[in-house]
This record gives structure tokens, C-alpha cells and sequence, in this order.
């Protein structure tokens, strides 16, 4: 990615607690029967959990069940494997140690199958609706997820958060709090592989919906063809400086085609970070259309020369070298305005073909 967020604290990761607490404190100690003792360690969880069992609300009466079913299953599970999902739990939960660390190894839900496929299957079926329209956290004792706190969430997030762009392509414009809309939240490692995280906003990213969407989807960025991988971290404090670099085959600017050009993106030590991001948001191929796009890649070109020819005739400049020189550093002074990421490695590898010549054979 060409940035990294900025994470925010926020109410809405008392979600998360919740979560933990069932987990550490009451599914991994199971033993006979569930009730509402169990959660006498999280009163407010408990007194949820008994108002919910006074209610005929399909959400309340699925929480709860949840919570049942799930117990009784880690019930039978044996000690070892208790011990052993504590620190699968952990890990999963440890988003930027699983990006940035190989030795850190995640459990998928098809792991767990292997060894206890009941309760694969209770795990599933809650932790897949605690996002989205049916999960029990838009309940008022929940405090209305999708209508109150991710509303709210976002716009502290954003306004801590305001380039506009999205972080993972730099392509697409991200909505802002000037606007009524606002963008999807990814989960980062996908909710559908990864058990125990979908609602730890350490997982969660907002994203423009042609990566999210169109690109990314259920791809998994730390694992590609069973082969651990590292990956970006997209709440890293550090972030390293991304260099692209392209090589022009063709001379004939107008008709550009992806064969035309070799992209090379690199990051000094990041080599798989890199590949992981490319692979999972299709970047080569979306740069290479920008700069094949007649109103990106081509018009950035035909700017420079029309640009010249009004400030011949305006200010009487002539010397075309300078005044390329000088569109280069306009374009690269922000990276994220209008594509200056790609603008100026476009800009300043048609300067190094010799394009901008008006004698160029492939001067427009």
C-alpha cells in the first residue's frame, strides 16, 4: 500500500471485549452446563445476556443460543487444544504481528474442523453474523452497531484520517465526513478464512470499492498458494517509501498498451510485502491502465507539451528542458493529488525516451 492509517480508540471496541471475555473466561473453561453464572465476571455482559433471554427478538435469542451452543462445545474439547487456541486466538486477533511476522502462525476455521468440525461449526455460524444486518450487535444493549457506532466510529476515524485517497491503491478517492456516504470497512484478513476477529477494528480498514470489492475480496493477504507471507500493515506506525519505476516499450504515446509498459514497484527489504499487495489488490495492471487511459496517462503527457506552448506564447518561455524539468517536480511534490505517485515516473520516463521532443517520432 502507498500508506498506512492512522488507528483511533473508540467505543466500538467494547465489542471486542466482549468477545475476549467469552472466550478466555467462559468458553475455555467449560465445564457442564451453561448458564448465566458463567459471565458473573462482565456484569454488563450478563445482565445482556439474561435481558436477551427475556426477549422473542430473533438477535437476542441467536446471541444467546450462540453463546450456549458454543460452550457446549468447547466442553468437549480436550485440554491441549484448549491451550493451544488460547494462543491461535491471540495470534489471530494480533493483526499487525501476523502481516509482519512469518513465525506467527493464524488458525483458519478449516483447521479447527479438522479437529472438532461441531464446533467449527457454532464458531462459524456466530462469528459470521456479528457483522452486517443480522448481527446481534445492532440490538440498543449493543449500543446499534451499523446505525449508531460505526457512524461514529468512522467519523472520528476519518477526521483523524483526511487524505481522501484510498491507502491501498492511491487510485480512488475515499469519502470523507463532507459527504453522506462513507466506505465499506474491509476485513483485512478475511472473516471467512479467519475465525475470532470480525469485528477488532485492528482488522477492519476502510476501502475504496474497486480494491475491496473488485480486487480483493476474499483473498488472503499472509497466506498465497499455502505459503506463509508477509504482508503491509495497514495501521503500521512506519511505513516504507514505495518506488515505481516504469520502462516504455513503445514510442507511440496515443496508443499505449499494458505490453507496452513494465512496471517495477519496489520497497528496499519489503520484497513480499509488496508482491502480497500486488497480488491481492491488482495493482500492476490498474497502474498500467492509468497510464494507457487517454484522459490519465496520455493527457498527463500531452498537458506538458500543450503547456509548453502557452507559456511560449504568455511568458515567453523557451527553454523546454526547464520547463519539463519543472512539470516532473510539480507532479511528484504530492504523491497522492492526482495520481503524482504514477504521474511522475510516467513524466519522467517519456523524458528519458526522448518523447517530449517536438521531433520525436513519437510526439503526438
Amino acid at each position: 500500500m502507498l500508506f498506512t492509517y492512522r488507528y483511533i480508540s473508540h467505543d466500538i471496541e467494547k465489542l471486542q471485549e466482549y468477545l475476549d471475555f467469552l472466550f478466555y473466561e467462559v468458553w475455555l473453561n467449560a465445564n457442564g452446563e451453561f448458564d448465566a453464572e458463567k459471565l458473573n465476571g462482565n456484569p454488563e455482559l450478563r445482565q445482556i445476556y439474561i435481558d436477551f433471554g427475556n426477549s422473542e427478538g430473533k438477535w437476542a435469542m441467536f446471541f444467546n443460543s450462540s453463546i450456549e451452543k458454543i460452550y457446549s462445545e468447547f466442553a468437549k474439547v480436550d485440554e491441549d487444544f484448549k491451550a493451544e487456541l488460547r494462543t491461535l486466538y491471540e495470534a489471530n486477533n494480533d493483526v499487525e504481528s501476523l502481516c509482519c511476522d512469518k513465525s506467527r502462525i493464524p488458525v483458519t476455521y478449516d483447521e479447527i474442523k479438522a479437529r472438532y468440525p461441531d464446533l467449527e461449526k457454532e464458531l462459524r455460524a456466530f462469528y459470521s453474523k456479528l457483522c452486517g444486518t443480522e448481527s446481534p450487535f445492532n440490538l440498543e444493549a449493543f449500543g446499534q452497531l451499523n446505525k449508531k457506532m460505526i457512524p461514529s466510529h468512522y467519523e472520528a476515524f476519518m477526521t483523524e484520517n483526511e487524505d481522501g485517497v484510498c491507502p491501498f491503491c492511491g487510485i480512488s478517492k475515499i469519502d470523507g465526513n463532507n459527504v453522506s456516504t462513507r466506505e465499506a470497512y474491509d476485513h483485512y484478513l478475511p472473516k471467512s478464512i479467519y475465525p475470532f476477529n470480525p469485528v477488532n477494528f485492528k482488522n477492519l480498514a476502510p476501502m475504496c470499492d474497486k480494491c475491496n470489492s473488485r480486487n480483493k475480496g476474499t483473498k488472503d493477504p499472509i497466506i498465497f498458494q499455502n505459503i506463509r507471507q508477509l504482508s503491509f500493515y495497514p495501521y503500521a506506525q512506519t511505513h516504507p517509501e514505495i518506488d515505481i519505476r516504469l520502462d516504455l516499450k513503445s514510442k507511440n504515446i496515443k496508443h499505449l498498451k499494458f505490453e507496452d509498459i513494465d512496471l517495477v514497484i519496489s520497497s528496499e527489504g519489503h520484497d513480499e510485502e509488496i508482491e502480497s499487495w500486488k497480488r491481492v489488490f491488482g495493482i500492476e495492471n490498474r497502474y498500467k491502465a492509468l497510464c494507457c487511459d487517454k484522459n490519465e496517462g496520455i493527457e498527463w503527457f500531452n498537458t506538458v507539451i500543450d503547456g509548453f506552448e502557452n507559456a511560449k506564447e504568455l511568458c515567453g518561455i523557451t527553454d523546454f528542458d526547464r520547463w519539463v524539468d519543472m512539470k516532473l517536480r510539480d507532479a511528484g511534490r504530492n504523491k497522492l493529488s492526482n495520481f503524482g505517485f504514477l504521474k511522475e515516473p510516467f513524466l519522467r520516463e517519456c523524458m528519458s525516451k526522448g518523447l517530449f521532443s517536438p521531433y520525436s517520432e513519437g510526439a503526438p
